[in-house]
């Protein structure tokens, strides 16, 4: 449907999603030994006085205390099967947007006409429902799901708002130790295409109302909005109309309350409608998380990442990084955390955004 090029850029990607994987799985097939020669009355516990995890849980969700099997090494703690959580991030900045001209249609005035506006004040408030269950050992299954709320400021136009939910990702995580302190994670996760909109064209002006869906449009603004919002570091979830395969490899090493945690994944976004400009959008994210516990309850962390875009328009293919300072506190098996987003390059710089983070996890 969209030509040789997009059917040789995909088979390109989906052979670089398999090595991805395999090269996360290749290290995991030692972890059940190595695992097996640590059970021992002591190797529960990490070297900082907190238990080590219990079974896989991916660098993504550590850095948020998601995952964390009986890390507070309390007496009579029970282990944990399960998370749950929320991710809220506020968002500032510019977007696309649909506005409303000042006047009219010339042949009939009272007809309200659109026009496209590339840098309209926005703001963003996004969360992410997140759950993930121990299936077998070592194995878990995890979902996510973002509802999104905006509003456009345009200049000499009415204020608009709207809101909407972005793709639904199931995620597979297979996980496990591979030296002492040390645990590599191999995940694939699935983002169906539940996000509504459209994509606006480049050339719209003067629309008239009822020729067009400005809903839609908006819709598209959103989700823009709330992928600059977070640093373009979860796109896949703010992709309308498109389904995303996503391969990603993790490792968590915990020594002495330092924890660090790097991860890359590949985020394959492939188009559901003709209408969209190009069929295929190819991005390279990689990450990485410092985390410090001066006590047992107060954690301090900063994480960095960076994305690709390889595959695409040349909207697409920018380069795009981003640093976040974080707060993590734990009470028990909640944990609430803090943190401030700075884009440092790519479309979220480029707009002006800026975002705040609040979330808390739990686990049962």
């Amino acid at each position: 449907m969209y030509g040789q090029e997009w059917r040789r850029r995909l088979s390109t990607v989906v052979a670089m999603s398999v090595v991805c994987l395999w090269m996360g799985f290749g290290g995991l097939a030692r972890a059940a030994e190595t695992e097996a020669s640590d059970k021992r009355p002591s190797a529960a516990k990490a070297e900082d006085g907190d238990e080590e995890p219990t079974r896989g849980a991916s660098a993504e969700k550590a850095e948020r205390g998601e995952g964390q099997k009986g890390e507070s090494g309390e007496q009579g703690e029970h282990e944990e099967f399960g998370t749950l959580g929320v991710d809220l991030v506020m968002g500032w900045g510019k977007t696309p947007f649909v506005a409303q001209d000042a006047m009219g249609s010339p042949s009939a005035p009272q007809t309200p006409t659109y026009s496209r506006v590339d840098r309209t004040t926005s703001n963003v408030q996004s969360f992410i429902f997140g759950t993930s269950f121990e299936v077998a050992e070592h194995l878990e299954i995890g979902a996510r799901f973002p509802l999104t709320f905006a509003t456009w400021n345009p200049n000499g136009a009415p204020r608009r708002s709207t809101a909407g939910a972005g793709n639904l990702e199931l995620e597979g995580e297979y996980g496990g130790p591979v030296a002492k302190g040390l645990r590599l994670v191999g995940a694939l996760g699935v983002a169906l295409p539940t996000a509504d909109g459209d994509e606006i064209p480049d050339g719209l002006a003067g629309a008239a109302a009822g020729t067009i869906d400005v809903t839609r449009f908006d819709r598209f603004s959103m989700a823009k909005a709330a992928a600059y919002a977070r640093g373009y570091e979860d796109n896949a979830l703010f992709e309308p109309q498109r389904f995303g395969l996503i391969p990603k490899v993790g490792l968590l090493y915990r020594i002495h309350g330092l924890s660090v945690e790097p991860t890359v994944k590949v985020e394959n976004l492939i188009g559901t409608s003709s209408a969209l400009a190009n069929g295929y959008v190819g991005e390279l994210v990689g990450a990485l998380r410092v985390g410090y516990w001066v006590q047992k309850e107060f954690e301090l962390a900063v994480r960095g990442w960076f994305n690709v875009g390889f595959a695409g328009g040349d909207e697409d293919k920018t380069t795009a990084a981003a640093i976040e300072p974080q707060l993590v506190l734990r009470f028990g098996p909640v944990r609430p955390y803090a943190g401030l987003l700075v884009p440092l390059a790519g479309p979220p710089d480029d707009n002006g955004f800026i975002g705040a983070r609040v979330g808390v996890t739990a686990g049962f």
